[in-house]
């Protein structure tokens, strides 16, 4: 049984890394071989949107990068922890630039379900908003049900030491996802939030101002005042809806990506005229 760390902060030793390790001491006790990887010690190439990825199996424009490296190790483990601080109300640039690398995995099926858990330090309270955003899309389009989610205050370099009850928290994250994938637990275990699939507290109003969406997930529910607090009710089939269950990945793929490869090659030539002026437009 392996549980791998994928460390999305720059700083060697900072208060990401710091966490992530208690959590890896956490998982050791439960009988686990442990890895972290510090995704800023790697090359991840943006994803050039051709699109190859989608039609022709594992076939990618970047070759000279090591997401295929970082993919083989994710494969690789039984359980995952995603640990990166949060700058700006979001998580660090290099798990977005990840995110968007997993375009080559999003229509994939048959993917081996496995739990992972997030640890995420801030610095200032109420400056998180988008945190479970990002962690939620790369963890589902990797196949992976979240079972936890904490984040910690801590502003100062390495701080985090200095700070029991959030080093305890980690070792009993690194441990319950150890337990979670020695026992193919995947019961969420934190705090449950207003979306039934990713947990998450963020949602979109509708326009008919009575329906509520996760941005994340897609599921919808109706938007209600009980006693002067909001709530929002969920029919049953709300929660087959997420995008993210196999199911409706597999229709996304099979009924709106893969019949414009028909309309993409018909219209082939056509396109190549029309684009002419704008690659003659302000091009110096």
């Amino acid at each position: 049984m392996k549980i791998l760390a994928l460390n999305g902060s720059f700083r060697k030793n900072g208060n990401t890394e710091i966490l992530l390790k208690q959590a890896l001491m956490g998982a050791q006790s439960e009988g686990a071989s442990v890895e972290i990887i510090r995704l800023t010690d790697y090359k991840i190439e943006p994803c050039r949107g051709c699109g190859l990825c989608l039609f022709r199996e594992n076939v990618c424009q970047v070759q000279d990068d090591d997401v295929p490296f970082i993919f083989s190790k994710i494969d690789e483990c039984d359980g995952m922890i995603l640990g990166a601080p949060c700058y700006f109300l979001e998580l660090t640039a290099v798990v977005k630039q990840l995110i968007d690398r997993c375009w080559i995995l999003g229509h994939k099926t048959g993917k081996v379900r496995k739990p992972a858990t997030v640890i995420v330090p801030y610095a200032t309270r109420g400056w998180t908003p988008y945190v479970s955003l990002q962690s939620n899309i790369l963890l589902n389009i990797m196949g992976m049900t979240k079972i936890n989610e904490i984040t910690i205050c801590t502003q100062g370099i390495s701080e985090v030491v200095l700070d029991q009850e959030a080093m305890d928290s980690a070792h009993e994250i690194g441990r319950e996802i150890a337990a979670a994938a020695k026992n193919k637990d995947f019961t969420y275990k934190g705090d449950p939030g207003v979306c039934p699939s990713c947990h998450d507290w963020l949602f979109r109003i509708l326009k008919d101002r009575e329906t509520v969406e996760c941005p994340t997930c897609g599921v919808r529910g109706k938007l209600s005042l009980r006693d002067g607090k909001i709530s929002v009710t969920f029919e049953e089939k709300a929660w087959a809806d997420s995008r993210f269950r196999p199911d409706v990945g597999y229709n996304h793929f099979t009924y709106h990506i893969a019949p414009s490869k028909d309309y993409f090659l018909r219209t082939k030539e056509e396109r190549k005229l029309k684009i002419q002026k704008f690659k003659e437009y302000l091009n110096r």
